[in-house]
């Protein structure tokens, strides 16, 4: 560990106040039961949660650990079940996200069910075993990232006539930003969330808007209702909620409710204790930050005065009405001074590159904790700013058409003299405490091709060096991954994320082989021609290979008979699909569908990221 990265955390320390009793007292008020001893277990004997892989954080604030971090790191790690207010409790911290319930007439209300079924069943368990037994009278699911749905089978049996809430265009969303872009986004998460990391000071300590992510069954339970614009009041089992709509801010698809009789706003995740991603490191679309501070804005002006208690979808809640607004106000802001001064920066002719280095912090961010970067970064969140608006690139000819980092690498160490001179050069910028440069150089070295050992581990030792001083809680995780994966290779794990099968099942039948489409390989591809009849239970589709690339038209009638007709379920034709065998019919040229599904590539979730 670098002395200068020592000598970066004491000044965090010196320049925060980081002992606020008023923010641990909200953390932990109203308590009333632990999580289960033991953690919560999965079918095959290992554990989709628990506490204990925390405890370390009872500790001392380690030299490995930015100490602002730390701080928020214990605050996130309170668990168990907590009283909000009468009629309102939540589970946190037995997941990524919070379970929320709400009594309703005649049963529990559910808002945001986990990532996993067997954190959201121990979580109602713990509820009917600490409140007294009722049914689940209705879900609500806040928005379209499966931390707040995955875990519907724990909440809602199979079959069960159980009301399901979610935003309008909920369905369109979920499953498309989860499967057509899936494999990669999931490859990309297990490094955000640092799911390959071991627990500890020197590895995984949080996730910013959680701890980590649930290491359990994702499924899926499909909605009864959408909520949209035109339905601001709405009774769910006798409970009265307002609604307003929150798309396109945090998610494509959100909603946030107040209950006027409890006096709760629940800001789903559009407010959080920490400043929040408006494009997240996984990959998805980039978010609207002046969206984002006028939702807060309207519901700050329709329920802030009528507010006593705020909870959120991750983290804790606050108390009372002034200190609601305060937060409110100050959660608006920060997206608001992003949003605006990146603009300002851009329009003074900066670029994508130059606005995250050159946008400083506000003033406002050194008392008001929640706005800092935990977990959404303050250059990466103006970068973001700048794609929304202009796009990756940023006007300069050179970058029209950049090298692979494998080409520049090449050409880099043959400029500068050979892998030997560029470390030389990178550990003088370690000695000069900028570790970017040195990282940069160094990277150069690792993509031109069969580095030295020397070079991977330099540039192992100073991610984890950046990483020690990262205050956000997945900038860490990433830094970390990356120098593991520059020691030991990527690591296959069991129970890491990957497709949600129960999701990928409700996709409309266009966007279903929209996604297998995808895996055409052009190279095989070439100089193909022909078409097959799909004929599946929902419906049949015309699938055309022309031209190296693959259209399915749903209901379409062919004007020439094709070369085969498959009569399959969806279940049966995805396992041949996968290479796997499936009950289907065929009429016609088997061969030709045994070719179509060969011009198709495998996905492998574990590809290198930090190497080439």
């Amino acid at each position: 560990m670098y002395s200068s990265t020592r000598q970066f955390n004491a000044r965090v320390r010196k320049r925060l106040n980081l002992d606020n009793p008023t923010i641990s007292e909200a953390a932990e008020r109203g308590k009333i039961a632990d999580l289960p001893a033991g953690g919560i277990g999965r079918a095959d004997g290992g554990k989709a949660w628990d506490p204990a892989w925390f405890s370390f954080l009872q500790e001392d604030c380690p030299e490995t650990v930015n100490p602002s971090l730390w701080r928020h790191a214990q605050l996130n790690a309170i668990s168990g079940l907590f009283e909000v207010t009468d009629g309102v409790w939540q589970v946190r911290a037995a997941d990524y996200a919070n379970m929320s319930i709400i009594a309703g007439a005649s049963g529990w209300i559910i808002v945001d069910p986990l990532l996993t079924r067997e954190t959201a069943q121990a979580s109602l368990k713990l509820v009917n075993d600490t409140l007294g037994h009722r049914p689940v009278s209705a879900v609500l699911v806040t928005h379209t990232h499966a931390d707040h749905f995955g875990g519907l089978g724990g909440v809602v049996g199979e079959g069960d006539d159980i009301p399901i809430y979610v935003p309008e265009e909920f369905m369109n969303y979920a499953a498309a930003e989860g499967v057509l872009g899936g494999n990669h986004t999931s490859r990309r998460a297990i490094d955000q969330f640092g799911l390959a990391l071991p627990f500890g000071p020197e590895g995984l300590v949080d996730g910013g808007i959680g701890k980590t992510v649930a290491r359990g069954y994702r499924g899926f339970r499909e909605p009864t209702r959408e909520i949209g614009e035109n339905e601001p009041s709405v009774h769910i089992d006798g409970v009265a909620f307002e609604f307003l709509m929150g798309s396109g801010t945090e998610a494509p698809a959100e909603f946030t409710f107040f209950l006027p009789e409890q006096g709760v706003l629940c800001m789903a995740e559009v407010c959080t204790q920490t400043q929040h991603n408006l494009l997240t490191p996984r990959g998805a679309e980039v978010r609207d930050a002046r969206l984002w501070a006028r939702v807060i804005d309207e519901a700050l002006v329709r329920f802030g005065d009528r507010t006593q208690v705020l909870i959120n979808s991750h983290n804790w809640p606050v108390w009372g009405r002034e200190l609601v607004q305060e937060f409110m106000l100050e959660q608006r802001d920060i997206y608001k001074y992003i949003h605006d001064q990146t603009l300002r920066l851009a329009n003074h002719g900066m670029t994508i590159k130059e606005v995250g280095q050159a946008l400083q912090e506000p003033d406002f961010a050194c008392e008001a904790l929640h706005v800092r970067g935990y977990y959404g970064m303050l250059p990466f969140n103006a970068r973001a700013v700048y794609q929304k608006y202009y796009g990756a690139f940023d006007g300069r000819p050179v970058d029209l058409n950049p090298l692979s980092p494998a080409a520049e690498g090449e050409r880099y160490l043959k400029a500068l003299g050979g892998e030997q001179r560029v470390l030389e050069l990178a550990r003088e910028a370690v000695e000069q405490d900028d570790l970017q440069w040195a990282a940069t150089l160094v990277n150069h070295v690792v993509f031109a091709g069969d580095p030295s050992q020397e070079a991977k581990s330099l540039l192992s030792e100073i991610y984890r060096n950046m990483a020690y001083r990262a205050e956000s809680g997945i900038e860490r995780n990433i830094c970390l991954a990356g120098a593991q994966e520059l020691e030991q290779g990527v690591r296959a794990l069991p129970a890491a994320g990957g497709r949600n099968a129960e999701l990928a099942a409700t996709l409309s039948l266009k966007d279903w082989l929209d996604a297998y489409a995808i895996r055409l390989n052009p190279d095989r591809a070439r100089g193909e021609a022909f078409s097959l009849l799909l004929q599946l239970p929902e419906g049949h589709a015309l699938v055309t290979v022309a031209r190296q690339t693959e259209f399915a038209r749903i209901g379409a009638t062919p004007a020439d008979p094709p070369g085969v007709t498959v009569t399959a379920t969806r279940q049966a034709l995805e396992a041949r699909m996968n290479g796997q065998p499936g009950e289907i019919h065929i009429d016609g040229d088997e061969a030709l569908f045994d070719r179509w599904l060969a011009l198709h590539d495998s996905f492998d979730l574990w590809f290198e990221i930090a190497t080439p």
